[in-house]
């Protein structure tokens, strides 16, 4: 599986969530940019063109769904989103899989998890587009 060349968005407004995600992913191989807002994350997300973005679903700006659905119809197949939430609401994260994420994670999260769900999404990735 390729991850030099790989890369991961992650919009978070909690920095230490973002600073981890982020030396996790790169001591792995990965390229890794963040952003503290969904604006600021969309934005990257159009400059940057990640194949996987960890999205928190509450942000101070704008809803994560909102900016899921987004990030959908930008990215299409071409983007695994991960989204993460502190909160224990079942109604977010249900509609967040409806509308594609690949992932859900529940703060706080063993970093070891990063890593894994990142591989298996850059694996799904690869192999859909095996397959056009």
């Amino acid at each position: 599986m390729r991850v030099a060349g790989t890369k991961v968005l992650v919009i978070d407004d909690e920095h230490m969530i973002r600073w981890s995600i982020e030396e996790t992913l790169r001591a792995a191989g990965y390229e890794v940019a963040a952003a503290e807002t969904a604006a600021k994350g969309m934005r990257l997300f159009r400059l940057f063109r990640p194949q996987v973005v960890f999205l928190d679903l509450r942000l101070p700006d704008e809803e994560g769904g909102t900016i899921l659905k987004r990030i959908k119809q930008e990215g299409g197949a071409r983007a695994a989103v991960i989204v993460m939430t502190a909160y224990g609401e079942s109604c977010p994260v249900a509609r967040a899989m409806r509308l594609g994420a690949y992932a859900y994670l529940k703060k706080p999260f063993d970093f070891d998890q990063i890593e894994i769900v990142t591989r298996g999404a850059v694996k799904q990735l690869l192999a859909q587009s095996a397959l056009t």
